[in-house]
């Protein structure tokens, strides 16, 4: 998007906004209801629109003052996705070419800019401290008809310290509503956030805890992307940005947040207390886990901008409004590790959206020797990106497009023998919110490895593909464009 390149940094979530609506991307509705409505209107718009659909601002929700607003959709469509990154916008019909050159962006924030602490920002323009602590003055929405309560964390960043080392790690994680000062943080097994979590509670101790809702862009891409432990979020951030992020301590638990998103909610999770938390329609589009213990944040501060935007991202039954950038952050995180292991030549990688950009992956490889399509497949299917109630790996030759369903389904059922290039492995990393897991105290899964590659000794007597060449279809596109337009 050479236009727009030198929009980055975005500084905050507002001017993101602004740079949405001049490019005709924002839809505003005033006037829909917290309750149902507003996770139904999005739903249903991002069922018909897909990946054309606008990034929805909500205002004017009965009960709430105007100007406190619900956002949806904030990286729903390749331009939106682009713009926070500066990816050149005649990438946006080639998955494949803009996937290559989100990871280019997204590895400048490997040389991790150090944060600033500053002492005053625009989230300071409002701070409610202990008594007063109301989140039922936030318009949190009942994002699904059968939910179980209002949600203010879904969109959000999770900040928590590792008590050992002091890492601070920023995720995305859900937060329900309880009451007016009381919250449930439900963080799946073997997630950062819930690894920091596990410590203080083995220890006994309170965990500070921070809930940020309404980051700038580039947080909030952190807050959603898989990485490493070594690499901070706020740090990859600074990086992605060209600058320090500019950071605000917090009065109660002095953990870090920007002194320009929107919301912040502070507070302590006890050790020992929980409560019922769920069921919530998750990524997969099933209300799975049903209701469970989960532990109990009590808020002790809120601050927040005048007119505050909340960052939501109602899971629904795929596509949905926050599913794109997720197959991006996915599989951009699936080819860097694939590359830092050493494996040569994969040429492409997606998860699909159909697959809730979990359970249905695409790798695409030039085949080099014998076994390296099952070893590309057995080490895509365990990396931190994909591991996560992952389900099906196909791996496919360099000739197949990873990010057409299509050609994979193609490639599946011409390529693949499913007696000898099938690979089932047990006991991988699963969660309660996985649908086919009913047993909360064994929290796995199986995944097969598809191998959907030309058998390797047979690379230069498989039949020939009958498809038109590019050099032919480039010429009757260019000699009869009407048909393409």
């Amino acid at each position: 998007m050479s236009n727009i390149s030198n929009a980055i940094p975005q500084n905050d979530l507002r001017e993101f906004i602004v740079a949405v609506q001049k490019r005709g991307e924002l839809a505003v509705v005033n006037g829909a209801h917290w309750d149902k409505e507003i996770g139904a209107v999005t739903e249903v718009l991002y069922r018909q629109k897909v990946e054309k659909a606008p990034m929805v601002l909500f205002d004017e929700i009965p009960g709430y003052p105007k100007g406190y607003r619900c956002e949806y959709g904030i990286f729903g469509s390749p331009f939106r996705l682009g713009l926070v990154l500066g990816m050149d916008e005649k990438l946006a019909d080639d998955r494949l070419a803009q996937l290559h050159h989100f990871r280019k962006q997204v590895k400048k924030g490997f040389k991790q800019v150090k944060p600033n602490t500053v002492t005053d920002g625009p989230i300071l323009e409002n701070i409610i401290r202990d008594n007063a602590v109301d989140i039922l003055n936030l318009p949190a929405p009942l994002h699904h008809e059968l939910d179980g309560g209002r949600y203010i964390g879904t969109g959000c960043g999770v900040v928590t310290r590792d008590p050992d080392t002091g890492r601070i790690n920023v995720g995305t994680y859900r937060v329900m509503v309880k009451g007016p000062n009381t919250v449930t943080v439900m963080i799946s097994n073997g997630k950062q956030g819930r690894i920091h979590l596990d410590k203080y509670r083995k220890a006994g101790k309170p965990c500070p805890i921070l809930v940020i809702v309404g980051c700038d862009p580039v947080t909030y891409l952190a807050a959603a992307f898989t990485m490493a432990d070594s690499i901070p979020e706020y740090e990859w951030a600074g990086g992605v940005m060209d600058r320090p992020v500019d950071l605000i301590e917090g009065e109660v638990t002095k953990l870090p947040f920007p002194a320009r998103c929107e919301i912040v909610l502070e507070g302590e999770i006890d050790p020992h207390e929980t409560t019922d938390e769920g069921p919530f329609g998750e990524w997969h589009g099933y209300y799975a886990g049903g209701v469970q213990q989960e532990p109990v944040m009590r808020i002790k501060r809120i601050y927040h901008r005048n007119d505050p935007i909340m960052t939501c991202a109602a899971s629904q039954k795929p596509p949905h409004a926050h599913l794109f950038e997720r197959c991006f952050m996915r599989s951009a995180g699936l080819l860097d590790t694939l590359e830092r292991a050493g494996i040569p030549d994969v040429t492409g990688a997606w998860l699909h959206q159909a697959g809730s950009g979990r359970t249905f992956l695409a790798v695409a490889i030039k085949q080099r020797y014998f076994g390296h399509s099952t070893q590309v497949g057995l080490v895509a299917s365990q990396v931190a990106s994909v591991a996560y109630i992952s389900r099906w790996i196909v791996v496919v030759d360099d000739d197949i497009d990873p990010t057409d369903i299509h050609d994979v389904i193609w490639a599946m059922g011409t390529r693949c023998d499913p007696k000898t290039r099938t690979t089932i492995l047990n006991h991988c990393q699963s969660s309660r919110l996985d649908t086919l897991v009913n047993d909360y105290s064994k929290l796995y899964n199986s995944r097969m490895v598809i191998d959907a590659c030309r058998p390797y000794e047979l690379l230069d007597s498989f039949p020939p593909v009958a498809q038109t060449s590019r050099e032919l279809a480039a010429k009757v596109r260019a000699k009869y464009p009407e048909l393409y337009r």
